[in-house]
C-alpha cells in the first residue's frame, strides 16, 4: 500500500510539469506573435485568436503526453528526460507555427484575418495545423532516436502536411484560401478536420519504435501514401453514398454549410482512428 502511495505522489509531478506546459505554451504564443494577445483576448473578446490559442496549447499538450508515453515504454520515465524531450517539442511547434502560417495557410494568416477581421474560418485552420504539428512532434519523440533522426522525420512530418495541403485544392472544387479569407467557416471546418485526421495518420507512421532508418523511413512513406490515398477516397465516398442528394463542394462553397462539412469531417477522422488502432 505504502509502495502504491508513494508510486501515486511521484506521479503527480508530472502533472504539476503539465501546468507548467500550459502556462509556458501561452506565454510562448504570445511571445511569437506580432500582437498583445491578451489584450485581444479579453478586451477585445477575439474568437478567433482564443480558438488558435487553444489549438497551441492542445497541440503542446499532444507533445508532452507523447513524451511521456515514449519514455514509459523505454525506461520509468523522470522528470528531467520529460523537461527537456518536452522542451524540444515546444520549440519545433514554434517551427511548425512560423511554416504553417508562412507557407502552409500563406495569405490567410495574417494580422487583418486573425485581428481585424476576427475571422473565425482562418482560426479554426490555424489551430488544426497547430494539432496536426503537434500529433507529428508527438509521434517523432515518442519514437525516440538521437537529435537527428527526430529533425529528420520531424521535417518529413511536416513536409507531409504541407503537401496535403496543397492536394486538398485539388480534389476540392474550390481555393481553400479564398474561402478562408472570405470567411466561410464550412470550409474551416472541412479542412480542419481533414488535416486532423492526416496527423493522427502521421502519428501512427511516427510513433513506433526507431529500428534502422529503412524501416522507418519505408513505414513513414507507406502511412503518408496512405493518407493521401485514402482521404480523397473517403471524401469522395461521402459525397456520392452517404449523403448522395448533397454535393459537398457545392454546399461548402456556395451554401456554407457546416452540417455537411461537420459530417465529412467527423468520418475522415473516424477513418483515421480506425486506420491507427487497425493498421
Amino acid at each position: 500500500m505504502g509502495i502504491s502511495i508513494l508510486t501515486y505522489l511521484s506521479n503527480l509531478a508530472f502533472i504539476g510539469v503539465f501546468l507548467i506546459v500550459i502556462f509556458a505554451s501561452r506565454w510562448l504564443y504570445s511571445l511569437s506573435s506580432p500582437y498583445n494577445t491578451f489584450s485581444e483576448i479579453i478586451d477585445k473578446k477575439n474568437l478567433a485568436l482564443g480558438i488558435s490559442i487553444m489549438g497551441f496549447i492542445t497541440a503542446n499538450t499532444i507533445i508532452y503526453s507523447a513524451v511521456i508515453t515514449g519514455l514509459s515504454q523505454q525506461l520509468q520515465p523522470n522528470l528531467m528526460a520529460v523537461c527537456q524531450h518536452t522542451a524540444l517539442g515546444m520549440l519545433l511547434l514554434l517551427v511548425s507555427r512560423q511554416v504553417n502560417d508562412k507557407v502552409l495557410l500563406h495569405s490567410c494568416c495574417s494580422h487583418r484575418q486573425i485581428i481585424t477581421k476576427q475571422s473565425l474560418s482562418v482560426g479554426m485552420a490555424q489551430a488544426s495545423c497547430y494539432i496536426t504539428s503537434g500529433l507529428i512532434i508527438g509521434g517523432v519523440l515518442m519514437r525516440g532516436g538521437d537529435i537527428f533522426s527526430v529533425l529528420v522525420f520531424y521535417a518529413l512530418g511536416q513536409v507531409s502536411l504541407v503537401l496535403f495541403t496543397k492536394i486538398y485544392d485539388l480534389f476540392t472544387n474550390f481555393c481553400l484560401i479564398q474561402e478562408l479569407e472570405s470567411g466561410n467557416i464550412a470550409a474551416g471546418t472541412s479542412f480542419s478536420a481533414t488535416v486532423i485526421a492526416l496527423g493522427i495518420i502521421l502519428l501512427h507512421a511516427l510513433g513506433g519504435e526507431f529500428v534502422s532508418w529503412q524501416s522507418g523511413i519505408s513505414s513513414f512513406a507507406l502511412d503518408a501514401l496512405t493518407a493521401f490515398i485514402i482521404l480523397p477516397v473517403v471524401r469522395m465516398l461521402v459525397d456520392k453514398l452517404l449523403i448522395p442528394s448533397v454535393n459537398i463542394d457545392y454546399a461548402i462553397k456556395k451554401e456554407h454549410n457546416v452540417a455537411v462539412a461537420l459530417l465529412e469531417g467527423a468520418v475522415a477522422i473516424s477513418v483515421a482512428l480506425v486506420i491507427f488502432f487497425a493498421l
